[in-house]
């Protein structure tokens, strides 16, 4: 579950805008945030989205901390939605 509103930034931030508008919501599970996110990643992003050009870190209540993710998640939630 997210605990914040996520807000999108820089070039293309109206079709992430409308994307949020339309998949987020407030008890998507972490599996479910993290595709959304990918795939507004691949939306604004003017490169090929890979494994070295993205980041993804996750904080949740349990661990109260950032994770980062490996190159090898970062690549399964990829293939996941498809970017």
């Amino acid at each position: 579950m997210c605990g914040t509103t996520p807000r999108p930034l820089a070039s293309g931030s109206e079709g992430a805008q409308t994307t949020l508008q339309q998949e987020y919501h407030k008890s998507m599970t972490l599996v479910e945030a993290e595709g959304l996110a990918v795939k507004i990643l691949k939306q604004v992003m003017e490169e090929k989205l890979n494994s070295t050009n993205i980041e993804i870190a996750s904080v949740t209540t349990a661990a109260k901390k950032m994770r980062f993710y490996s190159k090898e998640e970062v690549e399964e939630i990829m293939r996941r939605v498809g970017a």
